[in-house]
């Protein structure tokens, strides 16, 4: 094996990460609704609803984490990094999409198409919901330069890197279960929220924290986190009479722990180098999938591709996994075919 198959086979860990976290994405939406419609379903459809979003919550830190650990480290006295490129390269298929979904969401409503209206509606925020996640990126790129300062005195004093996680820990994460008046008033609230997870990632990658740490024990504290977050979320639910999606949150310390072993585990993976190309290319296309995905679960549901899935008469597990697999199927296959279409990346993602 060359020397360039060998560093590209350290990072396919990354590719392989970066599709797991998709299809972590298809299943959470897919198992929403079921979560959500707590009050009219059988509990056991609930909490195999419950666990299986429990298990891939850790998928939306996933992305900021490699964003992070691919894009930190560098020194960045010598320039901006091309800002306003990596701006661009997210913004301009979040209006694409943000047009084409207004546009679904109108033509059923029975409402006017107008372009110009469906982009006014983007610059005020998310036109659906799972478009939040490309405007956090738009806003990360943006701070990205002093995130690049504060990577490199991370890892050159450990102290300083100790002290903000610490922060950022005790603002985002125990604050979600333990709430305190004075917090607010302190102008605290999502300290570096995202971007904390960005830097965590970075950390997390080029740092010799967890070298220790076996891939084993990663994974058996992925699933006791991940199974906490089942549990707080069942009984909290039980409690108030309706779902609550407190231990979901992305910060939750239950969700942090996890996040942070999986990924460790992951970042431990080394592909055979027959598996390094197709990985690296479908891992290419991810992002254009995360924007078509949902769109693509309502086409199926609407048997608008010419087969349908009898949801009804499976069970709960059987239907959000076989949804959630066609889903992810379909939207590689769109996204490959939209791939032919030269430069078409710049548009659609």
């Amino acid at each position: 094996m060359t020397q360039q198959q060998e560093d590209s086979g350290r990072f396919a860990w990354a590719d392989v990460c970066r599709l797991i976290a998709m299809l972590g994405v298809v299943i959470i939406h897919v198992a929403g609704p079921i979560f959500y419609n707590y009050k009219n379903i059988s509990e056991h459809d609930f909490l195999v609803a419950t666990a299986l979003d429990s298990l891939v919550r850790v998928s939306v830190p996933f992305f900021a984490m490699l964003s992070g650990a691919l894009l930190l480290g560098r020194d960045m006295s010598k320039g901006l990094g091309g800002v306003v490129g990596r701006v661009m390269k997210v913004a301009i298929p979040l209006a694409f999409w943000s047009v084409l979904y207004m546009f679904w969401m109108n033509y059923w409503e029975g409402k006017p198409l107008s372009v110009v209206s469906a982009l006014q509606n983007a610059l005020r925020g998310p036109v659906i919901y799972h478009l939040w996640f490309v405007y956090m990126i738009i806003g990360v790129y943006i701070l990205l330069p002093i995130l690049q300062v504060l990577s490199v005195a991370m890892l050159a004093n450990k102290r300083w890197a100790a002290y903000f996680f610490g922060v950022w820990f005790c603002v985002n994460s125990i604050t979600i279960y333990f709430p305190l008046d004075i917090v607010p008033h302190l102008n605290l609230l999502d300290f570096l929220r995202w971007p904390g997870y960005f830097l965590l990632g970075f950390y997390l990658l080029r740092s010799d924290i967890l070298d220790r740490v076996s891939v084993a024990v990663s994974l058996i504290v992925f699933f006791l986190a991940s199974l906490a977050t089942f549990l707080i979320t069942w009984k909290m639910s039980v409690w108030s009479g309706n779902a609550v999606e407190t231990a979901f949150e992305y910060c939750s310390p239950n969700v942090v722990i996890a996040a942070v072993a999986a990924f460790h585990a992951i970042s431990k993976l080394r592909l055979h180098r027959v598996l390094i190309r197709p990985a690296a290319f479908l891992s290419n296309i991810v992002f254009l999938v995360y924007l078509m995905h949902l769109l693509v679960i309502e086409l199926i549901k609407g048997g608008m591709f010419g087969f349908h899935l009898n949801l009804v008469e499976m069970s709960s597990f059987w239907a959000i996994i076989s949804l959630s697999l066609t889903t992810f199927i379909i939207s590689i296959g769109l996204a490959c075919l939209i791939r032919i279409i030269p430069r078409s990346s710049r548009l659609f993602g």
